[in-house]
């Protein structure tokens, strides 16, 4: 799709970004959809042409090379693609998740180095969040991140991750206060790149939408992350994101 910088949505245009989307999930996506997810492929192809549709920026600020979708019109271009094959969807909305804690609460240099890569798909992410004994409830995760004159060194396992194969970035949530009560008080998240800040272990296998996220446990073993890796200034605040 063209440039959207500056841009305000109207009736025209979303009708004309809702037609493509229908035209690609047509042409494209619907084709594929039962071999890739009976034999669990990963549709490469198809992340190429989400990048050319513009739909890893599809929520991300204008500004920074995204679309700036209203949060209504993104929900009609997630149904259109999810009702014929959820791994698609899966693929850009987690990324999309990430995007948006960035651009919420990072810093104006976080957003510069990183918003302009993830909307052109040159960046693809996702959140680290659930643990083999933490899922829904976030409070109860042991990745740690302990504070040193250089950054921090991040030490835990993350489990069930989208995109964390095939993707090149992840948010990860870790404790940076084990004392802190709440405990959520206590909780910092991290800009983390693959192999430098974290090793992706095996894959898991999934019975539902095993393309969708090509779901693994991740190891972060004493992995340094520099100061400027940390989500907000200050430690302990990534709740509001």
């Amino acid at each position: 799709m063209g440039s959207t910088a500056g841009k305000n949505w109207t009736e025209e245009d979303e009708k004309l970004l809702l037609e493509t989307i229908d035209k690609w999930v047509e042409n494209e996506v619907k084709p594929i959809a039962r071999e890739y997810d009976q034999e669990d492929k990963y549709p490469h192809e198809l992340v190429e042409s989400m990048k050319d549709l513009g739909l890893f920026g599809a929520t991300i600020s204008p500004e920074y090379g995204g679309m700036g979708l209203p949060a209504s019109v993104y929900a009609k271009v997630i149904i259109k693609v999810a009702s014929v094959w959820m791994a698609p969807s899966g693929i850009f909305n987690s990324h999309l998740i990430m995007a948006s804690a960035i651009e919420r609460c990072g810093t104006d240099e976080q957003k510069t180095n990183w918003l302009p890569k993830m909307a052109s798909g040159e960046f693809r992410g996702g959140i680290a969040l659930t643990e083999p004994n933490a899922g829904t409830d976030l409070q109860a995760i042991l990745t740690r991140a302990d504070r040193n004159e250089q950054g921090y060194l991040l030490n835990g396992t993350k489990m069930w991750i989208t995109n964390s194969m095939y993707g090149n970035c992840l948010l990860v949530l870790a404790k940076t206060d084990l004392k802190a009560k709440p405990a959520h008080k206590g909780m910092s998240a991290f800009l983390c790149q693959k192999n430098e800040g974290y090793e992706v272990s095996k894959k898991l296998k999934n019975w539902a939408i095993d393309p969708l996220t090509v779901v693994n446990s991740l190891w972060l073993i004493n992995r340094y992350h520099p100061m400027h890796c940390l989500v907000v200034k200050r430690e302990g605040v990534c709740s509001r994101c």
